[in-house]
């Protein structure tokens, strides 16, 4: 039987080539095509094993990515070069991505106005969801999907080769399982690291199951994931019931 799961917050598309521009320190005038195009289909293929419920407009990306490397891959003809300049088949995904950004750029400049500007008009104010404990050099970035499946694949790439086949018994796993196996870490702590949990996991059909587990405890509002900077290990941290 199959789990599936899906964030209220499920970034697009181009917010995943951004991702990768941002994480390789890519020129976006220059894109490498086919390293960006290996990237963004290897990261499908992630959502498909942890079953995410993939958008038509992934798919769409994906199917302009593989047109612009089989363009690129098409031998120019010199005489043709010589009498007219050939387009940049990287054109079209080049604007696109710059005038997504800068709409997010401007969206993100219109939150904290509004976020600066919330406080000038009174208000009563719920107490309860104010952290007194929290200082400001302590507060950190909220993770995005994205971040957690490039832990997700981090920790599949440690993972020890597969042996050889050999007839083995079947692991015995579930997502109520692994769910305990969390909260086992929320006994002394509060917070704790994701690399931390997956230190003791050594098969990768435990891995996949621990991760759903932690999606399912972030959609039900039960853990917060937080990073303390950009691509950096990220932190789960137990919320309080009725905060």
């Amino acid at each position: 039987m199959s789990y599936k799961i899906r964030l209220d917050v499920f970034e697009g598309p181009v917010d995943l080539l951004l991702y990768f521009i941002k994480r390789d320190e890519i020129n976006i005038y220059d894109i490498p095509i086919n390293k960006i195009t290996r990237d963004y289909l290897e990261y499908l293929d992630l959502m498909k094993t942890l079953n995410l419920q993939i958008a038509g407009e992934f798919i769409e990306m994906a199917a302009m990515l593989m047109r612009i490397k089989a363009q690129m891959l098409i031998p120019r003809v010199c005489d043709a070069i010589e009498k007219e300049e050939i387009e940049d088949p990287r054109n079209e995904l080049v604007q696109r991505l710059l005038e997504y950004r800068y709409f997010k750029e401007i969206g993100n400049e219109l939150k904290k106005l509004e976020d600066r500007h919330a406080g000038e008009f009174p208000r009563r104010p719920n107490w309860s969801y104010i952290d007194h404990d929290l200082l400001p050099e302590d507060a950190l970035n909220h993770v995005s999907l994205f971040d957690i499946l490039n832990a997700y694949k981090q920790a599949l790439d440690r993972m020890p080769a597969v042996p050889d086949p050999h007839e083995v018994a079947p692991e015995e796993t579930s997502i109520t399982r692994q769910i305990d196996f969390i909260y086992s870490y929320f006994h002394k702590n509060r917070q704790v690291n994701f690399s931390t949990l997956l230190r003791s996991i050594k098969s990768k059909m435990v891995l996949v199951v621990t991760l759903v587990a932690i999606l399912e405890l972030m959609r039900s509002q039960r853990i917060r994931v937080l990073q303390a900077g950009i691509f950096s290990d990220f932190i789960m941290e137990q919320v309080e019931p009725g905060v």
